[in-house]
């Protein structure tokens, strides 16, 4: 895929970060793995000062990113290159050439996608938001994931690979905010929203 196939800023990053180191690790990564000009792409990054969370920050950087493609990175990824050529390849053999794209995170392998590339049609589908914002942190990417999935609307890109530096894969600390998100209360509140949302058929 080249530059030539890709319309004018066809896609909207969005970072939602409460680490700056990360979040400029993860800006300058893109810069130099995007494999396309910048014109093909915007980067949208914010803190999450008040520590909203991932969900309702996605819906936030989503209602003010320009463009229908939107691709979900956070602070503790580092995008490999040819992420986005790859990913926007990926989303072509999608029926009529929309719905999720699963990038590499080289653990769950398109069993889930926690980090993506989207267009903006799934929203009415899914009551206007990727990540419902009834989610503190966890689950989230599992109920997107089996939502595009139940649609036929579902790809996964093994090319589009990003490193995830995360304490769960044992490649970055327990700082307080990982535990914070990950404690066993929020874990807990996450897992019950989910199975009550899935048995009742995904409510808006």
């Amino acid at each position: 895929m080249t530059s030539d196939s890709i319309s004018l800023g066809a896609v909207s990053i969005i970072i939602p970060w409460i680490r700056k180191d990360g979040m400029e690790r993860c800006v300058e990564a893109i810069k130099s793995a995007a494999l396309l000009p910048p014109h093909c792409y915007e980067i949208i990054a914010a803190e999450d000062s008040d520590r909203v969370g991932v969900p309702r920050m996605v819906k936030r950087l989503t209602e003010e990113s320009s463009f229908d493609l939107v691709m979900f990175l956070a602070d503790d990824t580092i995008p490999l290159p040819g992420f986005l050529t790859n990913s926007l390849a990926a989303m072509e053999t999608l029926p009529d050439g929309w719905g999720l794209v699963a990038l590499n995170d080289g653990v769950h392998r398109g069993h889930l996608a926690t980090h993506w590339l989207a267009d903006k049609r799934l929203l009415p589908l899914l009551g206007g938001q990727f990540f419902h914002t009834g989610y503190r942190h966890t689950f989230c990417d599992s109920e997107l994931t089996t939502r595009c999935r139940e649609m036929g609307r579902y790809a996964y890109a093994e090319k589009a690979q990003i490193d995830h530096i995360h304490p769960l894969f044992g490649k970055a600390p327990w700082d307080k905010d990982y535990r914070r998100v990950y404690c066993e209360r929020n874990w807990a509140h996450d897992e019950q929203l989910y199975g009550i949302r899935q048995r009742q058929g995904w409510p808006k």
